[in-house]
């Protein structure tokens, strides 16, 4: 009974700890390419508004890249149907471990991007 203890607890601290180390969500797993290139905090997606590099600049913004805009919601729920986007304009932002906002409010992206310190939700 003792050993069935033990393997029993071996496996549930196992299982913990491989679920701690694993931060990453699908989206880090799956579409790697979503993810900030090297050197930066950030990346974006952004829909149905261009955003430039310069245009955060503006805002004091510099931790982003890559910036990829895309036309249409529609494609871009094509390419990444986990993303259930509405309505454009749109903007998506992921960190190393996956998706970290999910918004329609430009001023809110610019906001979380700006005070990247702040708690948000992952998705609003």
């Amino acid at each position: 009974m003792k050993k069935i203890i033990n393997v029993s607890l071996t496996f549930l601290l196992l299982s913990m700890l491989v679920a701690c180390t694993d931060e990453k969500d699908d989206y880090a797993r799956i579409h790697p390419n979503l993810l900030p290139s090297e050197g930066h905090t950030y990346s974006l997606q952004a829909v149905g508004k261009e955003i430039t590099f310069d245009l955060l600049e503006e805002s004091n913004i510099t931790n982003v890249g890559p910036i990829t805009n895309e036309a249409s919601y529609k494609s871009l729920n094509e390419q990444y149907p986990k993303l259930d986007l509405k309505k454009e304009p749109a903007f998506i932002v992921f960190d190393e471990n996956g998706l970290v906002l999910k918004t329609y409010d430009y001023e809110e992206m610019i906001d979380f991007l700006q005070n990247p310190e702040e708690p948000f939700y992952r998705e609003r």
